[in-house]
């Protein structure tokens, strides 16, 4: 089983993260404005059942992806996550909305990438929220990539708790369902 563990803090700003990164060549993977839905179903409570599933959308490209529940891995959290690339997001919210599921949320962010010590660390600026940094690493052995990601945030001068919910979980925290 493929896992995206992952680790996400809240930080202050992101500009001596993106300092660390730049001075150590990082691999600058670009910035992108992400436009994120998330769809439930009648028959299958996503809330309930710690899953999702989602249409992510960037002006040029979009895609449907589904997530597992959310498994602790030393610190971080894992899920078992399965991606696919669609050419037309509201075609495709169209076929959901069709076979019975329905919107349950947006997030929006403003993401800037970089690929750094095996991991893809990810600067994000959350409509509502502030400002996160994840560090992700798609891997098998979730517990050594959790590990891993434990010495990056350690590098990047990255402090406190790994924030177990989803940027979904916490806007609805923070705004209340529907």
């Amino acid at each position: 089983m493929i896992y995206e563990v992952e680790s996400k803090n809240r930080v202050e700003s992101i500009d001596r993260i993106k300092q660390i990164l730049e001075e150590n060549n990082a691999g600058y993977l670009g910035v992108s404005m992400q436009d994120d839905m998330y769809y439930n179903s009648l028959i299958r409570d996503y809330a309930r059942t710690d899953e999702a599933l989602r249409i992510r959308d960037t002006g040029d490209s979009a895609e449907l992806t589904y997530k597992g529940p959310k498994v602790k891995a030393a610190g971080a959290k894992a899920r078992e996550e399965y991606n696919v690339a669609i050419s037309s997001a509201e075609d495709m919210e169209k076929v959901l909305l069709k076979t019975g599921f329905f919107v349950s949320r947006g997030v929006k962010k403003r993401r800037e990438e970089y690929l750094f010590m095996d991991a893809t660390i990810a600067l994000d600026i959350v409509e509502g929220l502030g400002h996160f940094v994840e560090i992700e690493i798609i891997s098998e052995d979730k517990d050594s990539a959790a590990e891993k990601i434990n010495e990056i945030k350690e590098f990047l001068e990255v402090t406190g708790e790994s924030i177990q919910t989803s940027y979904l979980e916490m806007i609805i925290e923070k705004e209340g369902n529907f």
